[in-house]
């Protein structure tokens, strides 16, 4: 589906109230600086397995400890009541997507933490789910990496979400420090992939401004969306 950004967009006088997962790693650590930022977002629930300590003074946001990620979706939904907008940024780093000895690990947090996270997001009544898969992403794809990241987006479509964002980008930049040997390679030290602040721009401007029922935004449509709030709604 083709994003054009010259058509009306929704209504950002109902804020977001986000919930969100993986806010401990690069990108849901940028979207965190993204949500408490905005005007647009009124407040934001966290859950993950440990404290973001960066983030911990900011009156916006409530953070819940869970052991287990995988049992997300037994959490009582009441934790949620209110929530509008889900955001996903779970997921396997990019030195350990390729090794064999972490395919069951991949499996679990990119298929099993996101798959759970979208039922109880469902539960919770939200209106918007964004997930960050991958490029070429397939559930009848010969991979494992690229049939994985499929079949979650499968999944989450079936839970018939009023509007959902499939973001599936291709090389990440986590920024200097994150970034492991592999990762550096590909990125020629950071030259190259999207920022995980722009990443997080552009999921953030989907929640605010997507109307159709489920879009799946390659590279190309998320830099124009991160271009779209960079230059429209961020600092304005």
């Amino acid at each position: 589906m083709k994003i054009d950004d010259n058509k009306a967009v929704r209504d950002v006088s109902n804020k977001i109230r986000a919930l969100v997962i993986g806010h401990t790693g690069a990108t849901g650590s940028a979207l965190l600086d993204t949500l408490i930022a905005s005007p647009n977002c009124d407040s934001i629930i966290a859950i993950g397995r440990r404290e973001s300590s960066r983030h911990a003074g900011s009156p916006k946001l409530t953070q819940y400890i869970v052991d287990d990620m995988l049992e997300i979706s037994s959490l009582n939904p009441e934790i949620a009541r209110g929530s509008n907008a889900a955001f996903c940024c779970i997921g396997t780093t990019f030195n350990d997507v390729f090794k064999r000895s972490k395919s069951a690990e991949y499996k679990s947090v990119d298929f099993g933490i996101a798959t759970a996270f979208s039922k109880f997001s469902k539960q919770s009544n939200v209106d918007f789910f964004g997930i960050i898969t991958g490029e070429r992403s397939d559930s009848k794809s010969r991979y494992h990496m690229t049939r994985v990241k499929g079949e979650t987006e499968d999944f989450v479509v079936a839970q018939n979400f009023n509007r959902v964002a499939i973001l599936r980008p291709g090389l990440l930049n986590r920024g200097k420090g994150r970034r492991g040997w592999l990762e550096q390679i590909f990125t020629v030290g950071g030259i190259f992939g999207i920022p995980v602040s722009d990443l997080a721009d552009g999921l953030y401007s989907m929640a605010l401004t997507q109307t159709d029922r489920v879009v799946k935004y390659e590279t190309k449509d998320i830099k124009k969306k991160i271009n779209y709030y960079q230059q429209n709604i961020k600092n304005n």
